[in-house]
This record gives structure tokens, sequence and C-alpha cells, in this order.
């Protein structure tokens, strides 16, 4: 699900981009979390993410950033980007036609039991795990807030009432 921001900085578009170039080019060693991404002058890609842990599952600020009274409007939105809303639909569906087939094997060849058994269990295996995986991502209410945080701090940024 995109959540709608919408946030003012007094800061010039460009100023914006020096600044977190400047900020996502310091390696930033010692943290064990960190906010992260890319840009320009007119859009940004933020996400927060863990040292050492990288998923792209992560929720995402996607945003343009245009000149608004004398500073930058920032509009984007807050989600978990395409790939990853996807890609648990098409992993089940991939791994369901082995237990499509398997299930189809054992009903329809004598003697394929065991093969068949095996063909589709290890599949129905690897869906559950996957899901579970899936649904231990961190709650994105988090991400979202570090992410404002930073922006906050770094740039001045603040919703528009």
């Amino acid at each position: 699900m995109q959540e709608a921001i919408d946030l003012y900085s007094p800061h010039s578009p460009e100023q914006i981009a020096r600044t977190l170039k400047r900020i996502m080019d310091d390696p930033m060693p010692g943290a064990k979390a960190r906010v992260y991404g890319k840009g320009s002058e007119r859009d940004m890609v933020l996400r927060y993410r863990q040292r050492n842990s990288r998923t792209n599952m992560e929720p995402v600020l996607d945003a343009v950033m245009d000149s608004y009274r004398g500073g930058t409007r920032i509009t984007g939105t807050f989600g978990t980007p395409p790939g990853a809303r996807y890609f648990p639909y098409i992993w089940v569906g991939f791994l369901s036609l082995f237990v499509i087939g398997g299930i189809l094997a054992f009903l329809y060849i004598p003697g394929a039991g065991l093969f068949a058994t095996i063909f589709a269990g290890i599949p129905l295996l690897m869906i559950f795990a996957g899901l579970a995986a899936f649904r231990a991502q961190p709650e994105p209410a988090e991400d979202k807030a570090k992410i404002l945080d930073f922006l906050a701090r770094e740039i001045d940024a603040r919703p528009i009432a």
C-alpha cells in the first residue's frame, strides 16, 4: 500500500540535492542502520536500511521536488516498491506449478508415489517458508518515521498543513 507524502523544506532543490549527496557519500562505518538512497534536484528515493541486511523489500520514499514558496515542495509516496509487492505472488505461483505437477503425478502415474510426494512436498515447504519470511519484514511505519525524522533533521522538511 502506498501512502502519499507532502513535505515542505525552506531549502532550494539544488541545496537539498547537495546535502543528500554529501550524506549518502559518507559510508558511516559505525552506524548500525541509516537512511540510504539517491536523487537529484528533481527527485529522491530514500529507504531505511539495517547495516549488512539488504532485502530490497524495505519500504521506500519515492518523491519529486519542485520549487515552492522560496523553498522546496517534496511530494511522493511511501510504501513497498512494486517488485517487493509482486514477488510473493510470483513465488507462490511458480512453486504451485510443482505442487500441482506432483499431485497429478501421484494420482495418474502408477508407482510415482514417493517421487510425486517429494516433487510436491518440497515446493510446498518452500511456499510456507517464503510466506513466513515475507511476513517477518519489519513494520513499515518504523521505517517511515526514521526517514521523516532524517528529512526533518537534515533539510528541515515538514509536512505541509
